[in-house]
């Protein structure tokens, strides 16, 4: 929940403090980071991005734990698709399908799969236009530890990451 208040203060002081218009062209871009999606135990993962056009981009997941209770691997992807563009931010409808490893010491091992769906915002700061901080809110359906769930998102309706995309600052004026 921490996470959730930081982020929407840091959207709405943004929001206060943005400057120039501009929109993000993101086509052929690779953005690497992590995202706090995808695990039942609400692991960090990382995540690399790539957006094939403008509106379309594709996201990779890959996230693990290795400790003295519990091993665990959770591997992802998801498409994102543009709904709405806006000076520094895009809103996009997200579909997603993960699998999760996990071998406690102390019992039987286990495999789950997810499948997700929801809408996710992505924000590039003026001052820094290939850092992009995001947040996503998904519903999905499980199948983990002989147990079949439909819920939000990693235990919680929110999650977030951040993404620094090489290929060099790419805006362009609305006015185009």
């Amino acid at each position: 929940m921490k996470i959730f208040n930081f982020l929407a203060v840091v959207c709405m002081c943004t929001l206060l403090v943005a400057g120039t218009v501009y929109a993000k062209d993101l086509k052929g871009q690779i953005g690497v980071g992590f995202n706090s999606q995808l695990s039942q135990n609400g692991m960090d993962s990382l995540s690399a991005k790539y957006w094939a056009n403008n509106d379309l981009g594709f996201q990779g997941i890959f996230g693990f734990t290795f400790s003295d209770d519990v091993d665990e691997i959770d591997m992802g992807g998801k498409i994102l698709y543009k709904l709405i563009d806006e000076n520094n931010m895009y809103i996009a409808g997200i579909g997603g399908l993960g699998i999760s490893h996990v071998d406690p010491d102390n019992r039987d091992d286990d495999t789950g799969w997810w499948l997700s769906g929801g809408l996710g915002l992505e924000y590039f700061f003026s001052g820094l236009p290939n850092l992009g901080f995001s947040t996503e809110v998904s519903i999905v359906f499980s199948d983990y530890n002989d147990n079949s769930s439909f819920n939000t998102s990693a235990d919680t309706a929110v999650s977030a990451g951040i993404h620094y995309y090489f290929g060099g600052s790419k805006l362009k004026d609305d006015a185009e």
